[in-house]
């Protein structure tokens, strides 16, 4: 943290941005840099927080206990009013404490200093746009305002590229619509440092992340803890925990274009830039271990939950979370999803069965799918019932697959579509009751929400009347091309019969997600067929209602067709 806090006192930089794991120090670093410049060169100060109950219950106490413990600052610090919970005087001059979501604190009086904490976690203000450029904006009545922004990310797609003069692996600027998080597209704008560790065998540089961590195979969440080792790219020597206090303390910073020798000097100039933007894994927390690192992730992506696998990559990485593989490789890892089992084969681990359908003006194309433990799942059938629509004749076809028998299972929840010939929908939702009409929208506060159809001439909800599903739409297509990337040595898993078919894959990846100007989703269609993607959407919420995400493993026998048997040695054999 030190390189980054003195990055505020360097006139080049008019910006510091920092991505960082969590645990790694990031609020006393802005504590650090706010004590700095109200005792070197006082000047009007401003603090940002996500929320009010961090501002007011956590960092409003530790700003206390750092001027209490600066007897100089403690002297020049004003008491009674001049001291209130969101305001300080210190050295004559105001210290303010805000929240996201206040756009009249953001926008009032100028500001030298001002450092935003978790960026990622704010999102925009509403009818103001984005917090940084708004309190940017208080500073420009003075010329050596600095601003800082600290904060663990979230969502993106990313590469690594090598330097050719280090040989090292640095993250690649992505496209603007490839990156949701806020504070990684800040920190790519800037000179990209980089926290490199020299190798305890070699004595080569090299980058830690997420990647370079690993443990045997088939191993549980309490063994990986002590298994977990960090392997350098160069030779592959393997580091323990025991290594890390070594390696933190020889640490540099390193951008594109600088070189760094074996006794550890950086030399070269980084890209020329007003933004001092910097980088470090959450492997190098002092207080996190290899293990627990390892252990978390692990954990998370055996309970199947894929919020819960966002934010051991973002809090515990510091990594982006990809919510889809890059656009040339999509079709090709949908197809190779496949096991070696056919449709209508229901695998043994199986437990519940659900069915996602689409409504198209000449067909009905649907999904059938299989969960089990953990929300891994196989699909079982996919086709269309091809017919007009309008009449009743296809939803009959539809009713006998509903009432088909799978091996024994049955399909528990039906989701269907109204988003077209609706009134058709609800006829057939009332003649079943494991039909579900569904309808999605671009974003929910959480992603499900019912609401009643039937109701009485007095506006209440009948007893027995229908009920609309109202799904978020970004929530559960992300979650699908989530699966197409999921850890194959981990539970989860999403998987293909061998005979699906080319149309099915290709549909899958029908639509792309790109983020408006807003910084709202929005899945943009590049193939003209995406009813897959819709149906097995429509499967993942009813999982979702089914409250299968929950479940876990029984420990009951696995089939040998739920093996991911692609993955059995290195060759797909």
């Amino acid at each position: 943290m030190i390189p980054i806090v003195r990055a505020f006192a360097d006139p080049r930089y008019r910006r510091v941005v920092a991505v960082v794991g969590s645990q790694m120090g990031k609020t006393d670093a802005c504590l650090n840099v706010l004590g700095t410049r109200l005792e070197d060169d006082p000047a009007p100060a401003l603090y940002v927080g996500p929320t009010r109950n961090f501002v007011e219950g956590q960092l409003e106490p530790r700003l206390m206990a750092m001027l209490h413990s600066a007897s100089e600052l403690w002297a020049r610090t004003g008491r009674g009013h001049r001291n209130k919970k969101t305001a300080k005087s210190v050295s004559g001059v105001d210290v303010r404490l805000a929240w996201a979501g206040s756009a009249t604190e953001l926008a009032a009086a100028a500001v030298a200093l001002a450092l935003v904490d978790e960026r990622d976690r704010m999102g925009d203000l509403p009818g103001e746009g984005d917090p940084v450029e708004l309190i940017e904006a208080r500073g420009s009545t003075f010329a050596d305002f600095t601003m800082g922004v600290f904060s663990t990310p979230t969502l993106g797609d990313v590469e690594v590229e090598i330097d050719e003069a280090t040989g090292l692996h640095f993250w690649r600027p992505a496209a603007r619509e490839d990156v949701e998080s806020p504070t990684w597209r800040l920190w790519q704008e800037g000179t990209r440092f980089h926290w490199v560790w020299q190798c305890r065998g070699c004595g080569g540089w090299f980058v830690p992340r997420r990647t370079l961590l690993q443990w045997p195979k088939r191993t549980t969440p309490v063994q990986v803890a002590r298994l977990a080792r960090l392997v350098c790219p160069r030779c592959g020597h393997e580091h323990t925990e025991a290594d890390k206090p070594t390696m933190n303390a020889g640490g540099r910073f390193v951008a594109p274009g600088q070189a760094i020798d074996a006794d550890g000097n950086v030399t070269g100039d980084p890209p020329e830039n007003d933004t001092a933007s910097f980088w470090v894994s959450g492997l190098a927390s002092p207080w996190r271990s290899f293990g627990d690192r390892a252990r978390a992730f692990l954990a998370a992506a055996w309970s199947g939950d894929h919020g819960r696998l966002q934010a051991t990559v973002n809090t515990g990485y510091g990594e982006l979370f990809r919510l889809m593989p890059p656009g040339m490789r999509q079709v090709q890892e949908v197809q190779a999803l496949k096991l070696p089992y056919r449709q209508g084969e229901v695998p043994d681990a199986a437990l519940v069965l659900t069915a996602g359908v689409d409504v198209q003006a000449d067909r009905l194309p649907y999904a059938v799918r299989a969960w089990g433990p953990r929300m891994e799942s196989w699909l079982i059938e996919a086709g269309d019932l091809f017919g007009n629509t309008e009449e009743p004749q296809v939803w009959t076809d539809l009713g006998r697959l509903l009432d088909r028998d799978f091996s024994g299972h049955r399909i528990k929840v039906m989701n269907v579509d109204t988003g077209f010939r609706a009134h058709a929908v609800y006829e057939f939702a009332r003649r079943f009751n494991s039909v579900r009409p569904t309808k999605g929208q671009a974003k929910l506060s959480r992603p499900i929400a019912a609401s009643q159809i039937d109701v009485t001439v007095k506006g209440t909800a009948l007893t027995r009347g229908l009920t609309l599903w109202h799904v978020d739409s970004d929530h559960f297509k992300s979650w699908v091309h989530g699966r197409l990337s999921w850890p194959p040595d981990q539970p989860g898993g999403w998987h293909l019969p061998a005979d699906v078919s080319d149309s099915f894959c290709e549909q899958i990846v029908a639509e792309t997600r790109i983020l408006r100007r807003d910084g709202s989703p929005h899945w943009a269609q590049v193939r003209r067929e995406n009813h897959a993607l819709d149906c097995e959407a429509l499967n993942v919420a009813a999982a979702y209602m089914l409250n299968l995400h929950t479940m876990v493993d029984t420990g009951a026998p696995r089939s040998p067709k739920v093996i991911r048997s692609k993955y059995v040695d290195g060759n797909g054999l």
